[in-house]
């Protein structure tokens, strides 16, 4: 196909995003984009395109959009919307068909390196926590607001958007007289969920986030939305070698060491399978026991984590 790339939708013989899209996905030996898996995947792109950054033109979309695409993924995942595999298989063909629009690579999103995404199966083979020097050194590269909201996120938990919508100022006094911080803007569901206080470090990050509040309802800029900052934000980690949800992932894994006295299976280097006797062996407890009180260490971390589902803690712990 002879096209202009400067036309809308890159010249794919269609102003509709989606239509271009399929046609795009066909090219390079990929076949009619009949698949209803693929047809959904491309339909609900185009539509989170339009609904959180008015986006119709494929011209007009950048990497930091798909992220925010794999990000919503994310969420439906571990809302018990979607499954694991159906996660990957949605990106898959965004991800190819962006490439096949635009000839080049820019747009291209690895599910789980870049955005946190499950793998497969549901169970974390590799730990996808943030390590110490990875957050020092986003902190020392990004925005100080951003900074903030990293820090937030790996001593409370949160997700991207609960720690940009969060009233500092309220949490702090919370943190201070209840011993656990509410969240409940930005929750997926409209689910709100107490975070326990355990550590000074929390109320540190809260006091620091503020000081960058000042007087505003939130740590949302005053003159920006949250999709326009959300893009911001995934511009300003393009060149970091973390992704917001890996702060996350570090919370969940250092709850679970705190309550459980031992790793995660995968920071332990264990599989999911052969965990209950690693925990018998490591405690010194029958493996009926090491079961019960993993469970229960799960439950606590789920429930942290805002998930009514302790199998969800699997993509986070192994």
């Amino acid at each position: 196909m002879n096209r202009n790339l400067n036309v809308r939708n890159f010249g794919l013989r269609s102003r509709d995003a989606t239509r271009a899209l399929m046609t795009a996905y066909q090219m390079k030996g990929n076949g009619y984009a009949s698949n209803a898996t693929v047809q959904s995947a491309l339909r609900a792109f185009t539509r989170f395109l339009k609904e959180n950054y008015l986006i119709k033109d494929l011209r007009k979309v950048e990497q930091c959009h798909v992220k925010g695409f794999a990000e919503q993924l994310n969420d439906r995942y571990e809302r018990g919307e979607i499954s694991a595999s159906t996660v990957q298989n949605y990106l898959s063909p965004v991800n190819v068909a962006m490439e096949n629009a635009r000839l080049d690579t820019k747009c291209r999103v690895e599910g789980v390196r870049e955005a946190g995404l499950p793998t497969r199966t549901g169970i974390a083979t590799q730990d996808q926590s943030a390590t110490l020097n990875a957050h020092k050194n986003a902190l020392q590269s990004v925005s100080e607001r951003l900074g903030i909201q990293l820090n937030l996120q790996r001593e409370l938990g949160l997700r991207l958007k609960e720690s940009c919508l969060m009233d500092a100022k309220q949490a702090l006094n919370q943190a201070l007289t209840k011993q656990h911080v509410r969240i409940e803007q930005g929750t997926k569901g409209g689910r709100p969920r107490d975070v326990p206080i355990h550590a000074y470090s929390q109320i540190e990050a809260l006091q620091r986030a503020v000081m960058v509040q000042r007087k505003d309802s939130s740590l949302i800029p005053e003159h920006q939305t949250w999709a326009q900052y959300q893009s911001q934000v995934y511009r300003e980690l393009t060149s970091q070698s973390l992704h917001c949800h890996q702060e996350r992932h570090h919370f969940a894994n250092a709850m679970y060491e705190r309550l459980m006295g031992v790793k995660s299976p995968v920071q332990s280097g264990i599989s999911h399978q052969s965990h209950h006797a690693y925990l018998a062996s490591v405690l010194s407890i029958s493996k009926s026991e090491a079961k019960v009180r993993d469970e229960q260490v799960r439950l606590c971390v789920a429930e942290a984590l805002g998930h009514s589902r302790i199998s969800i803690t699997n993509n986070y712990l192994g």
